[in-house]
């Protein structure tokens, strides 16, 4: 089981990989949720990713889960900058 503690940890390093990912493939709030539901089958939405990169002291901010960010990572690994850029 994990602590409090050990979840806001995780928290912040989801968010900040997820960060790293839509600056490095130049990605918009709206294309990660399109690549997150086309490959996952799961409805997400822009307001849903906004919430997952909101500062964690705003109400509506939530954890990215470890699903989302490990597709986006699956739809990224084989992408350079350029891939994604004029999406």
């Amino acid at each position: 089981m994990t602590t409090e503690q050990e979840q806001g940890q995780e928290r912040l390093i989801n968010q900040k990989e997820f960060r790293a990912i839509l600056s490095t493939y130049n990605i918009t709030q709206a294309q990660a949720a399109e690549l997150i539901a086309t490959e996952t089958g799961q409805k997400v939405g822009t307001r849903k990713v906004r919430t997952w990169l909101a500062d964690p002291e705003i109400p509506s901010s939530r954890g990215c889960p470890s699903w989302a960010l490990t597709a986006l990572k699956r739809v990224t690994e084989n992408l350079t900058p350029a891939n994604i850029k004029d999406s």
